[in-house]
């Protein structure tokens, strides 16, 4: 595989945004810790390891595009250049750039072809007069649809669409080279009208199981009568093609009208799993799947994890894609953070169940973002081993899963609590020109850890990790006897929402926080973050919050301090870590770990004082491999691990491990047990410990997914 070495002057590597390890599902993520262990953490030091993470994002004119890959793998970026309408759409002429080389150089725009105007007076439609509201002029003229390659020909089609498709259609026989315009065959729908595979809906696919091997298959939506305005009853569905793209028929009509923007992938045995907006509610992505490639849609329900956009908007097109893998459904899909008004800060998330479940996701870029495509490269091509991003804000990102499920420094969502201390590990986030301090008056009982300005510094800045804000009464124990102090609330796009005025006092404890532009009353129930301005001596402990009510947790969220909060696949799970790999401990408790041997691991848990037994649970965890090494010291008592499915029931029980210290020792399981077929599932372990036995990690070598 290539993952590139050069870079061009107008793009910039980002190697460590932010990342939220998300919610109750399955798998995946490659090694939070990449190094721990490294040396020891197995017999074989010539473990294989995943592709070097690599990331690049640059400016690229677009706001309205498509994004493909052609069958030799170059690399196709589909766009409207036009002028004078100012998002490029209308009168649009329809342009090209490729990459022969997986996106390591592009040629220039190169135009393809024109848009194409309707005789909609002939068709008995609109009217596109330009005389009221959904009667724009633009509807009448037909530009940039999605596209397909034909993956048992090469053969590439763009669609030509407005509120209704074109009679014609682009194609190229070698691989974006050269294009000419050929006629449109399409059958209606059910309902008796024509679906327009627009540019708003991902690329096709080709159908690579059943019968219907060979197939291909086009998400699209319809507008019914043809009307801008009646959106509101348009739908989504799919059109198909059993001879090369000649004849096109109609799916059954997805089983929720208001929707319309969506994306299809084939899953590993056949299924076809559909995810579409919608246009009329907010809330989360509808999902509906089909046994007959693409013909006719079952057990429509919305996604408990994938927010249809963000919170102000009703939907918005996302990207989604299937990885090339024939042992794992991997999805990814793209879309704003859900948390943040308007369009901004483009995220993927990672499926390792085929849309069951989304484990993981990563920030691509902070700002605008608006619409995304998705597309992936082919294999034993220059393009294998990159997934490209296109965002409707004009710009594009290149990566590898290597990057994307790389885990740099955990991004945390706080639980539900009236109290944030410094005194808690798991709330300061980062800092600059601050340094640990500890209270010395009884105010705020002595030895309470806080933070206060380097002493080399006259000012610093200090921030929590985020939280949702669960009250409007907010208050800071500080001391600034000399000094100063600001509070600021941030959003996850470093947005400021409010500032305090400038705080002093000696030891003040649960003051109430004065808002320079008014209550904060309206992000109660949001995501923020604390950021402290520190100037001279001053110092800060907490904040903490009144009348805070039960946790009004929002649909199919799932935070890492929540009991049904997944980690995702990775090398190694450390005692101490964070988020917490240990769950609950009964006649057990951690301690401090000195072993020179054990490089890397603080902490670790063994049997109380007193007690001949103890028992560690952990928290659930997917499945990385089909090895599980464990990391302890036993002299003259045992330790056994006990392996439990998502419900809390046993799976299997280890034999008895006993000796000195065992650094990456495989775990052996009675009854021939194998981890095989619960790879990439949900499980938790319990470990029991008798006498002095002392446990440290867990560590998986070859990850499914590398």
């Amino acid at each position: 595989m290539r993952w590139g070495e050069r870079w061009s002057s107008s793009r910039r590597r980002e190697g460590s945004e932010p990342l939220i390890l998300s919610r109750r599902s399955l798998p995946v993520l490659t090694g939070l810790l990449l190094t721990l262990l490294a040396a020891s953490a197995c017999e074989n030091p010539a473990t294989v390891r995943a592709p070097e993470p690599f990331f690049e994002v640059w400016d690229e004119d677009n706001v309205y595009g498509v994004l493909d890959v052609a069958l030799d793998g170059t690399v196709l970026l589909f766009s409207l250049q036009g002028d004078p309408h100012p998002d490029k759409r209308s009168d649009g002429k329809i342009w090209l750039k490729r990459s022969e080389d997986g996106g390591e150089t592009w040629s220039k725009h190169e135009q393809i072809g024109e848009s194409f105007p309707l005789d909609w007076e002939t068709m008995g439609i609109g009217p596109y007069d330009g005389s009221a509201r959904g009667k724009e002029k633009h509807h009448g003229i037909t530009s940039l649809g999605t596209s397909v390659v034909d993956e048992n020909t090469g053969e590439i089609t763009v669609f030509l669409t407005s509120l209704h498709p074109a009679p014609v259609l682009y194609k190229s026989p070698d691989h974006g080279k050269t294009w000419s315009l050929e006629k449109l065959e399409m059958e209606k729908d059910a309902r008796g009208f024509l679906s327009v595979p627009n540019a708003a809906c991902d690329p096709g696919i080709t159908i690579r199981k059943g019968p219907h091997k060979g197939r291909l298959l086009v998400p699209s939506r319809v507008f019914p009568k043809y009307q801008k305005l009646a959106e509101n009853s348009g739908y989504t569905n799919a059109i198909y093609s059993d001879d090369h793209g000649k004849t096109w028929h109609a799916s059954e009509p997805f089983p929720l009208d208001g929707t319309g923007e969506s994306g299809l992938v084939e899953l590993r045995d056949g299924t076809i799993y559909l995810n579409s907006r919608t246009h009329t509610r907010r809330g989360n992505r509808w999902v509906a799947y089909s046994d007959d490639s693409g013909e006719t849609w079952r057990d429509l329900h919305q996604d408990d994890e994938l927010f249809d956009g963000p919170p102000d908007v009703y939907g918005c097109k996302a990207g989604l894609l299937r990885l090339d893998r024939d042992d794992r459904d991997i999805l990814l899909f793209s879309s704003p953070t859900p948390s943040l008004p308007k369009r901004q800060n483009i995220r993927v998330w990672v499926s390792f169940d085929g849309g069951k479940s989304w484990p993981h996701q990563r920030l691509i870029k902070r700002g605008p973002g608006n619409y995304t495509w998705l597309a992936e490269g082919r294999r034993g091509t220059p393009s294998e081993g990159f997934i490209y991003l296109l965002s409707g804000k004009d710009w594009m990102a290149r990566f590898n899963l290597a990057w994307l499920l790389q885990v740099d420094s955990p991004e945390i969502v706080l639980s539900w609590r009236d109290r944030l201390r410094f005194t808690d590990d798991d709330v300061y986030r980062s800092s600059e020109n601050v340094e640990p301090s500890r209270s010395t008056s009884a105010r705020i009982p002595k030895g309470t850890k806080g933070y206060r300005v380097k002493s080399d510094a006259d000012s610093g800045v200090l921030r929590t990790h985020r939280f949702r804000l669960p009250s409007s009464q907010m208050r800071v124990s500080y001391n600034a006897p000399s000094g100063r102090l600001m509070v600021l609330l941030m959003d996850e796009s470093d947005t400021r929402v409010r500032d305090s005025h400038w705080l002093s006092g000696d030891y003040e404890v649960d003051q109430p926080i004065p808002w320079q532009d008014g209550p904060i009353s309206q992000w109660v129930g949001q995501e923020l973050y604390v950021q402290f301005r520190l100037e001279g001596d001053a110092e800060v402990f907490d904040v903490s919050f009144e009348e805070v009510g039960d946790d009004p947790k929002p649909p199919g969220s799932s935070r890492a301090a929540d009991d049904d909060f997944v980690l995702p696949p990775r090398n190694d799970y450390v005692v101490g870590e964070t988020p917490s790999f240990i769950a609950s401990a009964e006649g057990a408790r951690s301690f401090r770990v000195v072993e020179p041997r054990l490089e890397r691991i603080r902490s670790g848990y063994c049997v109380i004082e007193g007690k001949r037994q103890g028992e560690v649970r952990s928290r659930s965890f997917s499945l990385p491999s089909e090895e599980m090494k464990i990391t302890c010291d036993v002299s003259s008592g045992s330790l056994r691990v006990f392996l439990l499915d998502a419900a809390g029931a046993q799976l299997a029980a280890s034999k008895p491990i006993r000796g000195g210290l065992e650094i990456g020792e495989p775990v052996e399981w009675l009854n021939g047990f194998e981890l095989a077929p619960v790879v990439s599932t949900t499980v938790s372990v319990r470990f029991e410990m008798e006498g002095d036995a002392e446990l440290y990690a867990l560590r998986f070598d070859d990850l499914f997914w590398e």
